[in-house]
């Protein structure tokens, strides 16, 4: 059996997509290793995994200091240069400690992938979010900064100097591919509906569809005792948001509005619940609790197009309605819409009266409940952990012959020396200057802890 070291993040939308794989993988009998940060360690070994923390990138999260840098475009490419070399190094430090057959690395944390490639450890990404797939433009997390050039062009140029600060050289994959070169050429999973994906484009060699993976953390405590009749003597819907702020202000507000006047009992997530407004009586707000427990009692979900809630709602065959705002959402809400399973509402437009009025329309009319229950019934076709085991046993299988290989070459023939004993092949010209094309760059943070 296989040695495999999963970088893991941390974040819920970024873990829980991933859960079933590693599960999967160390029940039939391989050995994983999760690399995170040191607060999610109960979470891991209570699934029954070794565990290691990110000693280097801790480090760095808990002493950064922004207020250093000129301006706040200085301070998130400081900031995320520096998460880019604590990963390598936490990741570099645990491949010298042990004997990896393999790493399993979440392609939203660069450091880690960067490792294992110098390291010569093949690595399997899983895609947990919506890719733009055609190859067009890089935008997730990385909407054009440089407005003098091509999206496409500045994303190479922007990539290529993350691996000079840690010593690589340019990336070995043409230009072209440039969407995929977060991902792994060893293998690639793309977890999700492939009904979602409103691009019809051919993979490259590396990556596969598995379909979805739908994972909730094991309940502390015991469910409320309203979750049980939810749904039962009329109606239920799902409100998902992260915070109150402006644009999740007016879905409230469009929330409230259709508990007002609709027969409808309604839940609303949201992080911190004091920020809620008062709501009518049939509004039930709740910090959290698991999705997979709410959607088999629900007939719509609202959110602001998530790629997990998106996911699990279709699987679920509950049609949404959806608000995108920023990341991936615009390219999820596009999938949904295109499967015919939800209803999208431009955020600049989806003020209280436009939100009831589409909320009342999905409730109202079946050609979108009937649409969500064949996608489900899609969906439950798909086995994507095991799929994914069965591809990366593959990969593994491949490696094995390929390191017996380059065994009995090292025993049959005498090493070559190709450069003066103690001196490190030169990787960049300035690594220097590459932190300050990183320092200058305008973008959002996409790793643990930002």
């Amino acid at each position: 059996m296989a040695r495999i070291l999963w970088v893991a993040c941390a974040e819920p939308g970024s873990l829980y997509p991933a859960v079933p794989l590693a599960l999967e993988l160390a029940r039939r009998g391989h050995e994983i290793t999760v690399l995170c940060e040191p607060a999610s360690r109960p979470m891991f070994e209570g699934l029954g995994l070794a565990f290691r923390p990110c000693r280097a990138l801790t480090r760095h999260l808990h002493t950064f200091n922004r207020d250093e840098h000129a301006d706040r475009r200085a301070a998130l490419g400081a900031w995320y240069a520096g998460c880019v070399r604590s990963l390598y190094e936490d990741t570099s430090n645990e491949l010298r400690r042990e004997d990896y057959d393999a790493a399993l690395i979440d392609p939203l944390e660069p450091g880690a992938d960067f490792a294992a490639e110098a390291a010569g450890v093949p690595f399997i990404s899983y895609v947990h979010w919506r890719m733009r797939e055609t190859g067009l433009d890089t935008w997730f997390w990385f909407r054009i900064w440089d407005r003098m050039s091509s999206g496409a062009a500045s994303f190479v140029d922007w990539w290529n100097a993350q691996r000079a600060l840690v010593g690589l050289g340019p990336e070995p994959r043409p230009p072209e591919q440039h969407v995929w070169y977060r991902t792994s050429p060893d293998l690639t999973l793309i977890l999700g509906l492939p009904e979602l994906a409103a691009d019809d484009v051919l993979l490259p060699p590396s990556a596969l569809r598995v379909g979805p993976t739908n994972w909730d953390p094991p309940l502390e405590q015991p469910l409320p005792d309203w979750v049980e009749t939810l749904g039962r003597e009329r109606p239920a819907m799902l409100a998902a948001i992260s915070t109150v702020g402006d644009g999740d202000g007016e879905l409230v507000r469009g929330v409230a509005a259709v508990a007002r006047t609709e027969n409808v009992d309604v839940v609303l997530t949201a992080a911190d619940s004091s920020e809620v407004p008062s709501l009518p009586s049939n509004v039930r707000v709740t910090p959290f609790i698991p999705h997979g427990v709410l959607l088999p009692r629900l007939s719509a979900v609202v959110s602001h197009a998530g790629n997990g809630i998106v996911t699990r709602a279709a699987c679920a065959g509950v049609p949404l309605l959806l608000i995108p705002g920023g990341k991936d959402q615009p390219e999820v809400a596009r999938g949904a819409a295109a499967a015919g399973i939800a209803i999208v509402l431009e955020r600049e437009r989806a003020d209280a009266e436009r939100t009831r009025e589409a909320i009342r329309t999905l409730l109202g009319q079946t050609r979108y409940r009937l649409r969500a229950q064949e996608v489900a019934r899609r969906a439950k076709a798909y086995d994507a952990a095991s799929v994914a085991a069965d591809a990366t046993e593959r990969l593994l299988s491949r490696n094995v012959r390929r390191r017996n290989a380059r065994s009995r070459f090292r025993r049959a023939t005498r090493p070559c020396q190709l450069r003066t004993a103690g001196q490190s092949e030169p990787r960049h010209e300035n690594p220097a200057q590459a932190e300050l094309f990183i320092a200058g760059a305008g973008f959002e943070p996409a790793t643990s802890g930002l």
